[in-house]
């Protein structure tokens, strides 16, 4: 058995090999992990990853998926902390992608019994189009219902409206907000290493005029500067189980709980706000929480750090695994987008909650408009990968 320290060791060097475009390699360090450790099945999925995400290969990542869900299938749980509800993620879309939707129907019918965080709009939609390939016109219907009362998707309502022969309206989200159009922007993964400046620099080029304000998803900054750590070399104390467990725990259907209920979540706070900190934060900003259900006090008291974290697995594949922190300095990445860009640009934190939180910017000036142009999240991070939005003068 492979120990954590070593399991550390392995990653950094994954880490290192990916960067620098060495996959060949870093398929080689897990292939050699895993065969000290046949029982850790992770690396198997992680093997998986860097053929699909990184080699473009779908074909050799479903091999490994495939293998891994087998040799798994007595001994994982629905829990993020077992590969289970990563493999059925990526087994669904890749059978869907191939037109296999009887095998698509088979992932989907597993992966949605325990409701997960990341069953997002995207699997709801290919779900009930699997169905419906396979004549369960029903069942799809039943499967969009569901995803119309979790998810504020449009798409989902027009599918839904479409299979129904209903005129009933959907309502597009606004171009338009607090004096701004909207312009969203779409991208490819970007992964850990790349440089966003020069992203968005190059994805705005045709698109941008001189007054126009761009906006970054802070997560997607985040894993570019690789403030993230992965299922292997995750650890909890015991003072983080501890004071996870002050945290509100709000779990719910397709959207998981509060990310520092997750004890690893609270050791990732601690390491970047200091234990002092977080343990005051807990204990007395839990017990007013818990007096004022909602009041986020806990998050207030801890600082930036802990309030920017995104716990498992609610971010893209194939960084779900991954519990990300927030950017570095988003005022300096803000400022060198605006350098490339001759735009303002902010660093934006969103959520379905409509609030919306400037983490950096450019022109701090700017920050209350920015807040009320982007506080109905328009931006999408997940499925739609559209984690860039320009903001243009009305």
């Amino acid at each position: 058995m492979i120990s954590l320290k070593e399991r550390i060791q392995i990653r950094l060097k994954v880490n290192a090999l990916t960067i620098n475009k060495k996959y060949d390699e870093a398929i080689r360090v897990f292939q050699k992990a895993l065969h000290g450790d046949k029982s850790y099945l992770w690396y198997e999925l992680f093997i998986g990853d860097l053929f699909r995400y990184y080699k473009n290969d779908e074909k050799t990542a479903f091999l490994w998926y495939s293998s891994c869900y087998q040799k798994g299938e007595k001994v994982f749980n629905t829990t993020p902390y077992t590969p289970l509800r990563y493999l059925l993620k990526r087994l669904s879309e890749i059978e869907y992608n191939q037109g296999n939707y009887e095998n698509a129907v088979k992932y989907y019918e597993e992966f949605i019994l325990f409701r997960p965080s990341n069953f997002h709009e995207g699997d709801f939609l290919r779900y009930s189009d699997s169905l419906m390939q396979i004549g369960k016109k029903e069942k799809a219907i039943e499967v969009l219902l569901l995803g119309k009362k979790f998810s504020k998707s449009r798409d989902i309502r027009r599918k839904l409206n479409e299979l129904n022969d209903s005129t009933e309206k959907v309502l597009s989200i606004s171009k338009s907000r607090n004096g701004y159009e909207r312009i969203p922007v779409k991208t490819r993964i970007i992964k850990p290493g790349e440089d966003v400046p020069s992203i968005v620099d190059e994805l705005t080029k045709k698109i941008r005029k001189p007054m126009d304000i761009i906006t970054v998803a802070s997560c997607v900054v985040a894993v570019a500067e690789q403030r993230m750590k992965t299922i292997d070399v995750l650890h909890a104390s015991k003072i983080a189980t501890f004071l996870s467990s002050f945290v509100h725990n709000d779990d719910f259907d397709f959207g998981g709980n509060a990310p520092l209920c997750n004890p690893m979540s609270m050791q990732m706070a601690i390491d970047e706000s200091g234990l002092t900190r977080i343990v005051f934060a807990a204990v007395f900003g839990g017990v007013i929480s818990k007096l004022f259900k909602g009041s986020g006090m806990f998050y207030r008291m801890a600082g930036e750090q802990a309030a920017l974290i995104d716990d498992m697995p609610g971010a893209i594949s194939p960084f779900d695994y991954s519990i990300i922190l927030g950017p570095k300095d988003s005022d300096e990445t803000s400022a060198q987008i605006k350098n490339k860009t001759l735009c303002d640009a902010a660093i934006i934190d969103a959520n379905d909650l409509n609030i919306a939180w400037v983490v950096g910017s450019s022109n701090h000036s700017l920050d209350e408009s920015i807040k009320g142009a982007m506080d109905d999240n328009p931006a999408g991070n997940g499925d739609q990968q559209t984690p860039i939005i320009i903001l243009r003068p009305a």
